[in-house]
């Protein structure tokens, strides 16, 4: 193909591209409501009823009302009747309307209604939100959920008159005190044009890529791009935007974590008689109103308010901080000197975030360096969403994060990039830093298995190996029961959490709520149903939480991703697990195998840590667990789908010298074929600009949503 045709065909796409971005509708995002009325004390009201109509009146905050959130209650039926939803304006003209019918509504669970197309209300204006059904009767009905004491505008039943129903509205028959469950979505544009304008820019890149693409894989051939460079550079500057945008201790536990890292500031690790700074907890009390809440907002001057107030810390209150330590080092590093700075707990806490995540990111990046394979899963896995909000928190996550990919990556190194035997040196590191992982968190230590990935050749003789394995193990062993000795014995006073009169009324009112010890028994009586239940658990009741949470749910577990984004970055890890390959390293059936055992060792052990620790006993389900507990291991997931057969056949496909290759007589070819994997490795680096672009798309996105989620912008 000449110039002269690329470059026609190259001005078609951008014309087509704009004209098709131009007519093609986009809403706007509905991933975070304007407003929420959410509350975990609901009650429920009477059912939707034949010749009755439910009204819930309230005003927008936004120009436009893009779709609604309800909660409903199926009162212990099967229930399959037809019903409706209608917006209203002022003049009860129809706004939008959709049925659904009941068998679709899950009990309890938000329900969304998505509007096709934004509807215009105008910012203060009232609005009518109106529920009814045609067949609804007292034993087939279902029934939405009552806030009784959040009121966002009167809410009442009309009785139907005749078929004119939005007339009907005006016959109230009886009012009730508080306001539906309900969160709602606004805009103040149409459309989304900001994926208008994303996508008219890919349309301008597209097109000059097609002009210019001779030159474009010419050159994209002779350069070499270092996959920790590209992390380091996306990284940094979005792990640190995260840090700032996301409101104080707005972190899952960061208010917890907080109180750990000032006590490791203090040096105060070894008094039983456990204390925090007053101004810390009150700090977490400031912002304790945006937890779960999705529709609740702050403003920047919150916020910088509590620039001034002091840390006063002779004024203390009883705390029960976590029990790790080494995880909180970096964050604790960062509030250390803020202290000494004279700052206030805001600043401190701002400090931490940083801290934490340069230390995380350095990490990252050295493990990201050394592993000989896996470079860009790697990557994928260190800048998802979910992984980078980490980093930029006082989370523990992020430092056990960064060291369980390190500790991979070593192992790796030492298995199959490492020629020379190894070292006690080699050796003392490798056992260091299962250790570290050990006194992060316990299940992460199962990462020392990793050690019979090492040939034997690089120790010599085999009972040395065997012995090696097994002093290590029992070092480490021996120093962590040491250390959680010393670490419980200075736990001091533990606070029991307070729990509502309705969650204690199943259970007898001198026991607690969580009885770990009840939960060991129940295990122990019935292992194989235990089995089957975390598998139920985690693959069947909270499958899609789980992989959302893994890749995006950020905030206090309230700021989603779209599925969409979150399944194709899953799909973009599994590809390049798929189609990256180094001849240096091989995974046969034996490694596959040790590593689908360590999956499913972490698997039960997460599972049943959060089963005893974090569910009511008589559940049938384990509660609590979420994505991010999975993140240190997932390397080892995505490793099990490496292979040696698709990328040599794509960068030969791809290949400048593909008819060259092609047209060689036998003898030259794999002369060419080497080169052409070795040197050029041109689909390789397409991969790479993909991933690239995609992790900064999904990345900017993510920090739009966090920003929208909780600031009135």
């Amino acid at each position: 193909m000449n110039q002269t045709t690329r470059t026609i065909i190259g001005v078609l796409v951008l014309l087509l591209s704009v004209v098709i971005i131009s007519v093609v509708r986009i809403n706007p995002p509905t991933t975070t409501p304007a407003r929420s009325t959410e509350t975990r004390d609901a009650s429920v009201l009477e059912g939707l009823f034949k010749g009755e109509i439910l009204t819930q009146e309230f005003t927008v905050r936004r120009k436009y009302v893009s779709g609604v959130d309800l909660v409903f209650s199926h009162g212990g039926r099967y229930n399959s009747n037809d019903n409706t939803l209608m917006l209203l304006d002022t003049n009860y003209r129809t706004l939008y309307q959709e049925r659904f019918s009941s068998v679709d509504i899950k009990e309890g669970a938000l329900t969304s209604f998505r509007f096709s197309k934004s509807v215009f209300i105008g910012k203060g204006n009232r609005v009518y939100l109106c529920l009814f059904s045609n067949d609804g009767t007292q034993a087939n009905t279902i029934s939405p959920l009552l806030n009784p004491s959040d009121s966002i505008g009167p809410l009442y039943v009309s009785r139907v008159i005749g078929d004119d129903l939005p007339s009907s509205i005006k016959n109230i028959t009886r009012k009730y005190k508080g306001s539906l469950m309900i969160r709602t979505y606004g805009t103040d544009q149409d459309q989304f044009w900001l994926m208008k304008i994303f996508l008219y820019f890919l349309g301008v890149c597209l097109s000059g890529l097609i002009v210019w693409f001779t030159w474009f894989r010419t050159t994209l051939a002779r350069i070499r791009i270092l996959p920790e460079w590209v992390f380091l550079a996306i990284a940094i500057p979005v792990s640190t935007v995260f840090a700032f945008i996301t409101p104080p201790l707005q972190v899952p536990d960061e208010g917890s974590h907080f109180l750990k890292v000032n006590e490791i500031a203090e040096f105060n690790l070894f008094n039983k008689n456990k204390t925090g700074p007053v101004s810390i907890l009150k700090l977490d009390s400031a912002f304790g109103d945006l937890h779960f809440l999705a529709g609740k907002k702050t403003t920047v001057e919150e916020i910088t308010k509590h620039l001034g107030v002091k840390l006063e810390p002779e004024k203390r209150a009883p705390i029960s901080p976590p029990s790790y330590t080494v995880p909180y080092l970096p964050q604790a590093l960062g509030v250390f000197i803020a202290k000494v700075l004279g700052a206030s707990p805001l600043v401190m806490m701002y400090l931490g975030r940083l801290f934490n995540m340069l230390i995380s990111v350095i990490i990252l990046f050295y493990a990201i360096r050394i592993i000989p394979q896996f470079k860009w899963t790697f990557l994928l896995l260190a800048l998802m969403p979910k992984t980078l909000f980490l980093l930029g928190s006082l989370s523990y996550d992020s430092f056990t994060i960064s060291l369980s990919f390190f500790t991979i990556a070593v192992f790796f190194h030492y298995a199959f990039a490492c020629e020379r035997n190894l070292s006690f040196k080699d050796l003392a590191v490798m056992a260091f830093l299962v250790l570290l992982l050990l006194l992060c968190k316990p299940p992460y230590f199962i990462l020392g298995l990793l050690f019979f990935f090492i040939p034997r050749r690089k120790f010599g003789y085999l009972y040395k190996y065997i012995m090696i394995a097994i002093g290590v193990v029992v070092i480490a062993g021996s120093i962590f029961m040491g250390w959680t000795a010393m670490v419980g014995y200075f736990s001091g006073n533990a606070t029991t959490e307070q729990v509502s009169p309705e969650e204690l009324s199943a259970y007898r009112a001198d026991l607690p709520v969580i009885r770990p010890e009840d939960q060991i028994k129940l295990i122990k009586a019935d292992i194989p149903g235990y089995l089957k239940l975390i598998v139920k658990s985690g693959f069947v009741h909270y499958r899609s939480y789980i992989i959302r949470s893994f890749v995006g749910v950020l905030g206090w577990i309230d700021v989603h991703l779209p599925n969409v984004l979150t399944s194709s970055y899953l799909l973009l890890i599994l590809f390049s697990a798929l189609v990256f390959y180094d001849k240096n390293v091989t995974l046969g059936i034996s490694k596959k195998t040790l590593l689908l055992l360590l999956l499913v060792i972490t698997f039960v052990i997460v599972e049943t840590a959060m089963y005893i620790y974090a569910t009511r006993p008589g559940r049938d389900r384990v509660f609590g667990v979420q994505g991010r507990y999975f993140i240190p291991m997932a390397p080892l997931f995505f490793m099990l789908f490496y292979n040696k057969y698709l990328n040599p056949a794509l960068n030969v496909l791809f290949s400048l010298r593909r008819k060259e290759y092609k047209a060689a007589k036998v003898k030259v070819k794999p002369a060419i074929y080497e080169e052409i994997l070795e040197k050029e490795q041109l689909f390789n680096k397409y991969l790479y600009l993909l991933i690239t672009g995609f992790c900064v798309f999904t990345l900017l996105y993510s920090i739009y949503i966090t920003l929208i989620r909780y600031y009135n912008i």
